[in-house]
């Protein structure tokens, strides 16, 4: 199966899976959190989030960052998976860096509009930061449409 058709499945099942699993470390310390998030076109994930945040601060000193992306079991144990991983380097954007995720942000969260203005995240003016981790790696885990190879690696850059 040729590498656009494995996006196509993945994509298709991330429309459904709102939040994120974001993985981070400094000075060999990890963390991990839940933040909501949106992706591009490029499978550049962007997600909002205050400065003073753990996972944050570990960006602003080692960007090199991770997450995942599953929906619920049901039956757990057995159950045949299928989940999304990334790796890559994670930044805090600004400017107008922030304007592309804001209006993917406002399609897919459309409060984001009450919490905070466009202007406060390019202006840097209010409590909450775009931020964006772009894929080095991206793996698709499907033990539904290939269970005897369910890891499918694919290399986005």
């Amino acid at each position: 199966m040729a590498e656009k058709n494995h996006k196509e499945l993945y994509r298709a099942y991330l429309d459904d899976v709102k939040l994120m699993q974001l993985a981070t470390s400094r000075d060999h310390r990890p963390w991990l959190c839940n933040v909501w998030y949106v992706m591009d076109d490029e499978d550049n994930v962007y997600w909002i989030s205050r400065e003073t945040r753990r996972h944050s601060e570990d960006i602003a000193h080692n960007p090199h960052a991770a997450c995942t992306f599953h929906k619920w079991f049901d039956s757990g144990l057995g159950e045949k998976g299928q989940a999304v991983v990334i790796a890559g380097e994670a930044r805090k954007l600004r400017g107008n860096e922030c304007r592309k995720p804001y209006e993917l942000y406002t399609i897919r969260h459309p409060n984001l509009p009450g919490l905070q203005a466009l202007e406060d995240f390019e202006n840097e003016t209010g409590h909450h930061f775009f931020y964006v981790l772009s894929p080095k790696e991206i793996m698709w885990w499907d033990e539904k449409n290939f269970p005897e190879n369910p890891r499918q690696m694919l290399h986005s850059r």
